[in-house]
């Protein structure tokens, strides 16, 4: 039986004594000491860790649409609904003939796209889009000179026809009428959105960081 003593040069034979629940003399890794930096190692993460993200810029928001814009919505939105309703009571205007079904059906097709032009472009400008408040007033301007040229030419186109040897087709008081007030409807709601308190809600959008 030997002894430490017995060893030659006094050393251990065997490997040397470690503590008891270390392996090889290491501190596990549960143990190890803080880095000086501190600082993890890498893929040692905290579990709730957020990585940094960059979110895309984008157009700030438009505040609440000024009460000028909010009035032009409702008299355009009027004025493409009385639009409708005119059409549909001047068909009874249509004289009777092989062809008046015909007239008919075109005649309301294109009162519903007309109103369905009023009301998309009122919807966008409430919106603030600049296009549709351009748009208004492109087709508000054609309507003036339609409007008002076809009542001071409307005299003189009867007695052309009549002249002609044929029947004018009467035009109802009603129906010119409609006519003036969806005419001042729309231009109303179109010079609502060029007033001062209007006009920086339809500026362009800045780009937000």
């Amino acid at each position: 039986m030997s002894t430490p003593q017995d060893t030659p040069n006094g050393q251990d034979s065997g490997a040397g004594w470690n503590a008891p629940g270390s392996a090889g003399g290491q501190t596990p890794p549960s143990q190890q000491a803080p880095s000086p930096y501190g600082r993890q190692d890498a893929g040692a993460q905290s579990p709730n860790y957020a990585y940094p993200t960059s979110a895309a810029p984008g157009l700030t928001e438009k505040g609440p649409a000024p009460k000028e814009v909010q009035r032009a919505y409702y008299l355009i939105l009027a004025a493409g609904i009385l639009h409708f309703l005119a059409s549909i009571l001047s068909l009874t205007e249509i004289p009777d003939g092989p062809g008046a079904p015909v007239q008919m059906v075109f005649q309301v097709l294109f009162a519903a796209l007309t109103a369905a032009v009023y009301v998309v472009l009122a919807i966008f400008i409430r919106r603030g889009r600049n296009w549709a408040r351009i748009t208004a007033t492109v087709l508000m301007a054609l309507n003036v000179l339609v409007t008002v040229g076809g009542l001071l030419l409307l005299p003189l186109a009867n007695q052309a026809i009549e002249a002609s040897g044929q029947e004018a087709v009467p035009v109802s008081g009603l129906s010119i009428a409609l006519s003036v007030i969806i005419l001042i409807l729309g231009v109303a709601g179109v010079v609502l959105t060029y007033l001062k308190p209007s006009r920086p809600y339809f500026a362009p959008q800045k780009l937000g960081y």
